[in-house]
């Protein structure tokens, strides 16, 4: 099983105790737990693991599409979800499915934090706002803001 997630967010308060729970129920879990710098590329090791994952989950949370790292995971995701037929259990974390379907409210201003502070070609923009769609439009589960 792949995770991904955007570790500023949700790392301490939500992604560790699902790792532990996954690892405690025998599940073999890869998580990245590397701080990337914006602009740098995915590295070979990540598309690696997720090639070899037969299961992902996405936390999807507001600074998601803020990354272009986490963009990239979750394109390369999605990929093999439409290529192999693997499962994508997505995850919104204080985000409502519209909002990244869309790219609106706080998930959609992290995304055009993104989009303005890194050289994109339209058509990757508009791949990113496909995958995002069409992952928002996945049956996954809600985890509203609680504060």
């Amino acid at each position: 099983m792949f995770l991904s997630f955007r570790g500023e967010d949700t790392r301490e308060r939500f992604t560790s105790h699902l790792y532990t729970s996954l690892q405690n129920a025998g599940i073999d879990v890869f998580r990245d737990n590397n701080e990337i710098q914006p602009g740098e590329k995915i590295s070979l090791s990540l598309f690696e693991a997720i090639g070899h994952s037969r299961i992902f989950i996405v936390v999807l949370s507001s600074n998601y599409a803020n990354s272009s790292w986490c963009m990239q995971e979750l394109e390369e995701i999605m990929k093999c979800r439409r290529r192999r037929g693997l499962v994508v259990i997505p995850v919104f974390y204080e985000v409502d499915p519209s909002e990244v379907r869309h790219q609106t409210g706080r998930f959609g201003d992290g995304f055009e934090r993104l989009v303005s502070r890194i050289s994109m070609r339209k058509d990757m923009i508009m791949t990113w706002k496909a995958m995002l769609l069409e992952i928002g439009g996945i049956a996954g589960f809600v985890f509203p803001n609680s504060r």
